[in-house]
């Protein structure tokens, strides 16, 4: 008995050393943080974020110009609409943007790291946020990839 529970743990112990070498994990929080095509979006979405109030400040001293001369309640409402409307468009554009961002980066990380995971012999990768312990960082590598294309 006591030999069937020694074999047992050291199957499992084998068994998990080889798993635990079959599984990688990337850091997507620094990959955010130090890719350069997430730079170039930073930078581009904040131009095209202060485009955007710079046209809300615009639009909204007309409507606090007509508050100052005590224009009627319903004519304000009426000017506060039409510049929402004026403005729908332009803000859909910008989380357009940004959901077009998010999909690009989920696509162009998974892409970079199933590749780095093949030549590294790797089955599983996964966010470092759900590994307490073990498994291979491939944040590097992925970073690395990801800055080159």
């Amino acid at each position: 008995m006591k030999s069937l529970l020694t074999s047992l743990l050291l199957l499992f112990v084998i068994t998990s050393a080889n798993i635990a070498s079959e599984i990688g994990f990337i850091d997507t929080a620094v990959i955010f943080q130090k890719a350069k095509f997430v730079t170039v979006f930073k930078d581009n979405f904040a131009e095209k974020e202060k485009d955007f109030n710079e046209l809300i400040q615009k639009k909204s001293k007309k409507i606090e110009a007509a508050i100052a001369k005590g224009k009627p309640e319903s004519e304000i409402r009426e000017m506060v609409q039409k510049r929402d409307e004026e403005l729908e468009p332009k803000k859909q554009e910008l989380m357009q943007y940004e959901l077009s961002f998010q999909q690009n980066f989920l696509l162009n990380v998974s892409t970079t790291a199933k590749k780095v995971a093949a030549e590294y012999d790797i089955e599983v990768v996964l966010d470092k946020q759900v590994v307490y312990h073990g498994g291979f960082d491939l944040t590097n590598i992925v970073l690395e990839r990801l800055n080159q294309q």
